[in-house]
Formats: C-alpha cells, sequence, structure tokens
C-alpha cells in the first residue's frame, strides 16, 4: 500500500473491518507514517455501488435546517472578501451553497459528478453547473474563490485535486476546504464506529496536521482554520454514540434518507436523539473551545499570495 498523498509506504491498519452501513462490505482504515494521513483501504474500483439514490438526500425538515446552515455559512465566506467574485464549487451538489452564494452577488459556477443533482441545480435553481472534473475546466479560467466543502475526502488523488485548484485560483484567491477531523474526540470516543467516517465513501481522512501536508506539496498554505460545525457535529456525536454503544449501524441517518420504514428501532433511535440531544451540543460546544471538533473548515491561499501579503 501506498500513502494517497505523500506516496509513502510506511504505513499501518488503524481499524480493522469497518463496515459500510449501506452494503455491509467491509474495509480497513490505514494510517501513512510520514505524513499522518489516514485512508480507506482497499479503495472500491466501482464506487458508485456505494452511493445508493437516497444518499444525503434528507426528508423535508432535515433539508430546510441544512439549507438555512449553509445559507449562514456562505454568508460568512462571503465576509473574507471586500466584495463578490469568481466561485467555483466542487461537489456542489444540488446547489444549495452555491445559489445562497449568487444571491449574494457571486458569479458562480459548479461542478457535481451525480447527473441527478448537477441536472437540478441547472434547471431548477438555474446555475451554471458541469459534470465534469476540474482539470477540464481550462487553466487560464481564474476564480477568486474554490470551495470544496465535503468533498476533499471522497477523492481517491488528494494532491492531485488540491494542485488542480490551486492553478485555477487568482493571485490573492482563496481556497475554502470542509473536511471531517480524523483528530476530532468524535473519532476518538467513537473509533471505527464514528458516523463520519463513512467507509468507503470518504476514502482519504484528514487530520489538521495531515491535511497542512497535503496543502504544502501542493504550494498552498493554511490562512485559517476553524472547528464548529453546527450542521454537523452534534448530529455527528448522536450517530456515532448510537454505533458505538447500541450497534446501531448509522440506523437513524438511514430513517433520515428514507432507506429504512418506519419501526420500533428507528423510533427508539428517534427517542435516544431527542434525550440526548442537549448532551451532544454541549460536547461539541466543549470541543469546538478545544480544537478537536468533528469538522474542520480550512481557508488556504498560494505560498506565493501569502509572500506578497506580508512584503
Amino acid at each position: 500500500m501506498m500513502c494517497p498523498v505523500c506516496q509513502s509506504s510506511a504505513i499501518q491498519v488503524l481499524y480493522h473491518d469497518v463496515a459500510d452501513y449501506v452494503t455491509g462490505d467491509t474495509f480497513n482504515v490505514c494510517q501513512c507514517s510520514t505524513c499522518s494521513v489516514a485512508f480507506t483501504a482497499p479503495q472500491p474500483e466501482d464506487v458508485g455501488r456505494y452511493y445508493q439514490k437516497q444518499y444525503r438526500r434528507y426528508v423535508g425538515v432535515v433539508l430546510y435546517i441544512l439549507k438555512t446552515l449553509y445559507g449562514i455559512r456562505s454568508r460568512q465566506w462571503s465576509r473574507m472578501f471586500s466584495q463578490p467574485g469568481t466561485v467555483l464549487e466542487v461537489g456542489c451538489g444540488d446547489g444549495y451553497m452555491l445559489n445562497s452564494l449568487r444571491g449574494q452577488g457571486w458569479t458562480a459556477v459548479g461542478i457535481e459528478r451525480t447527473p441527478e443533482m448537477a441536472e437540478f441545480a441547472r434547471t431548477q435553481l438555474g446555475l451554471e453547473v458541469y459534470s465534469t472534473g476540474v482539470q477540464d475546466i481550462p487553466n487560464n479560467q481564474k476564480f477568486d474563490a474554490i470551495i470544496l466543502f465535503q468533498v476533499l475526502e471522497h477523492i481517491a488523488e488528494p494532491l492531485t485535486m488540491l494542485q488542480e485548484v490551486a492553478k485555477r485560483l487568482t493571485p490573492n484567491g482563496k481556497l475554502i476546504i470542509g473536511v471531517p477531523n480524523f483528530d476530532s474526540w468524535q473519532r476518538v470516543f467513537a473509533g471505527k464506529y464514528w458516523f463520519h467516517l463513512d467507509i468507503p465513501r470518504h476514502l482519504v481522512h484528514f487530520s489538521p496536521y495531515s491535511l497542512e501536508q497535503a496543502l504544502k506539496l501542493a504550494g498552498m498554505t493554511i490562512e485559517r482554520i476553524r472547528y464548529a460545525s453546527v450542521e454537523h457535529d452534534p448530529y455527528g456525536w448522536l450517530q456515532s454514540v448510537l454505533n458505538r454503544l447500541f450497534s446501531n449501524n448509522n440506523h437513524l441517518t438511514r430513517i433520515l434518507m428514507r432507506m429504512d420504514r418506519p419501526s420500533m428501532r428507528g423510533a427508539l433511535s428517534l427517542l435516544f436523539a431527542i434525550v440526548f440531544f442537549i448532551p451532544a451540543v454541549v460536547c461539541s460546544l466543549m470541543s469546538w473551545m478545544m480544537k478537536k471538533g468533528a469538522m474542520m473548515e480550512v481557508v488556504a491561499v498560494k505560498v506565493s499570495a501569502q509572500f506578497s501579503e506580508g512584503s
């Protein structure tokens, strides 16, 4: 085995036989001793069978909450810039985040691998979305902001992705990355049962250090890093505790994505979620303060841009 970031062969297995909650297939989680990035092994040749139709297609109330929180997050991103510019979101899904940015004055372009989602973003939201790869965008087409929100962990060759997006940033452009934090309290508690491990859809698992190393290899440096995620962290605690203590196998998530029919087991999962919600919020707040949140949001810039700012 070779590290998908630094190509080192100094690899150790952290977790054996981690089960996919959709198909039941099992995988290992390995870690590179050189750059510390973790990754799924073996990486499936056909990832399509693991993205079932209902994957992340939540019921109405959950979708409404996510859209609201995404709108708040996109406005926070906009405040990092003096004025709206051009933005590319890689893996834009249904386009809700991109649509929010467009409403704030950004010229928005998206890339989405799932044809149904790309079609929805184009026809229902009127967005410019392509079912292609970043490498197919001309090098001379530059963006002031490029977003990889909950995307980089799905990429088999993350260094190549980072290099490609770096080429397409304007000199003072910003790359915004949102990924699960492998160094989080949540992962340490839940281990192989961590909800955000999401084997095998998540192929690479980053900590702050390993993501910093990957960005360095791509000619970029971290400008800012945050560990708070209202939309992902408290729920991650709920599902991870259910998985670890009650062998829940993401059953609550399967219900919310309409993969399973209502049942007594599902009712008990929902009851637990209601009772444990306040403790989950407290755990999240504490982890954010200690920089151990389950998600990290990284803003990176080209190394040359940082030097020119400091000169």
